[in-house]
């Protein structure tokens, strides 16, 4: 039942947006722009609207932050460690699969599930969190990672780190709502509805653009680099923030089954953008196909664990 109701609608949109891109119906030039006003208009519209209608005690969860937190360092740390160490990979690749496995896809594959499974709110809630944790904490020490392995200079990206953490329309979105909730004030009834009619076509069109993406990305790249950075992102990744919001007190049971959820999606969609730093995008797009196909089969099973099954 969570197949045929809630993952197939979902993967079908998917398929429909490689459909569209591959059959040349529209070229895959318009995947980026429609991308753009996912990330800079719709997602921003659902996080503002969340936050600033919901008072700010019952938003902020500092524990479920540290366990995500914990859990996708954890599963960084081990990835890059097999990655150089068992596998003998160079430092330029073992950095990109760090990167891989502990950065989920929160906006275009983590909301939408999360709405279908956990509900509108909790998944808004749950993505805030998410969001926090990966711009604030993971991101930097993956890029750092990345500029020891290619020929940025680390002063240099520290400073591009906190330009773009400013400039991140999620994040400030975040930060918006968050002082409106705060400040206890009230949206006008019509800035509601507004943002409302934004906020309802971040998750249709975020799944198409997921799917034009995969319709032009490039299947090659090593074969252990690729399994080592699916089977960290899809299998580790979920289990260690599992650990993490079980050990860390105070978790709520939703905040928890949200976390693993969301850490059970591919990684990001801007993984092979991001590779490019260090010559690796080819290896990056391959496992982010791969990943994005093999999360079609997995997150049954994580669903199914989570107890998020429809009767």
């Amino acid at each position: 039942m969570v197949f045929l109701e809630t993952l197939l609608p979902i993967f079908a949109v998917i398929a429909l947006g490689w459909l569209i891109v591959r059959s040349g119906y529209l070229g895959a030039d318009v995947v980026a722009p429609a991308g753009q006003i996912v990330v800079r208009v719709a997602l921003p519209a659902v996080i503002f609207l969340a936050l600033a209608t919901t008072r700010v005690q019952d938003t902020f969860d500092p524990g479920f932050l540290l366990a995500y937190a914990v859990g996708s360092l954890a599963v960084m740390g081990i990835c890059f460690g097999i990655a150089r160490q068992a596998l003998g990979l160079s430092l330029p690749v073992a950095s990109v699969v760090a990167l891989g496995v502990s950065m989920a896809n929160s906006g275009f594959l983590g909301f939408p599930i999360g709405q279908a499974l956990l509900g509108a709110d909790a998944a808004i809630r749950v993505f805030a969190h998410c969001l926090i944790v990966e711009n604030l904490v993971i991101l930097p020490i993956a890029l750092t990672l990345l500029a020891l392995a290619g020929d940025d200079g680390v002063a240099s990206l520290r400073t591009r780190l906190a330009r773009d953490v400013l400039r991140n329309p999620l994040m400030i979105a975040l930060v918006a709502g968050g002082a409106v909730s705060a400040l206890g004030a009230s949206l006008p009834a019509p800035a509601q509805s507004a943002l409302d009619l934004l906020a309802r076509m971040s998750a249709p069109l975020a799944l198409l653009v997921i799917g034009g993406m995969l319709a032009s990305l490039p299947a090659t790249g090593s074969v252990r680099a690729v399994a080592l950075v699916v089977g960290g992102k899809l299998v580790l990744h979920p289990l260690a923030v599992g650990a993490g919001v079980l050990l860390v007190p105070g978790v709520s049971p939703v905040m928890a089954a949200g976390g693993v959820l969301f850490a059970a999606m591919p990684m990001i969609t801007i993984f092979p953008l991001l590779a490019t730093r260090v010559g690796q995008a080819r290896f990056a797009a391959f496992g982010l196909l791969v990943a994005t196909l093999g999360g079609f089969i997995t997150l049954q099973f994580v669903i199914f664990g989570l107890g998020l099954a429809q009767p």
